[in-house]
């Protein structure tokens, strides 16, 4: 089942997660961007992330520095995080290219409009988490949507398990 991904732009979907800060104060705007993108969203839920959750979130540059990694989990285990399960034609790459940089300084120097430019205040509080590859974002959905997500091109999670 895996030759289909590679074959034109499959219907993927891929995890974006807005960090503890961000979201209460701008989800109707960050929900205007991700529809106007042509984003579906097939999940939504409300997180408060455990400590090993947010862990296998970072980065292998993050975690090489016990102070950086102490402040990334800190910041992701301080309030609740909102999780969403996005769907569309390429949907990781596109997801990585809106967010932009996770430094919000260099996502600013590039382009004022990336999301991380908008809503980030530095790099651990830069907004979002998205992930970074089809493998990952699978990873993440079986992460955050045990349970499963309303959409039928999912369903290649399953098929995947095999």
């Amino acid at each position: 089942s895996l030759v289909c991904f590679v074959t034109g732009a499959q219907i993927l979907c891929t995890v974006l997660l807005i960090k503890p800060g961000a979201w209460s104060h701008s989800l109707a705007r960050i929900l205007r961007k991700i529809d106007l993108e042509k984003f579906s969203v097939v999940g939504m839920k409300h997180i408060n992330l455990e400590p090993d959750t947010a862990l296998e979130l970072l980065s292998s540059e993050v975690k090489q520095d016990p102070a950086v990694l102490e402040a990334h989990c800190t910041y992701l285990t301080s309030g609740t995080a909102l999780v969403l399960c996005l769907q569309r034609p390429n949907a990781v790459k596109k997801l990585i290219d809106l967010l932009g940089p996770e430094d919000p300084k260099l996502a600013q120097a590039l382009d004022p409009f990336l999301w991380r430019s908008q809503y980030g205040i530095s790099t651990v509080q830069n907004g979002f988490y998205g992930s970074k590859s089809y493998q990952i974002a699978v990873r993440d959905m079986k992460l955050f949507f045990p349970e499963g997500l309303c959409c039928a091109e999912c369903q290649t999670l399953e098929e995947e398990e095999v």
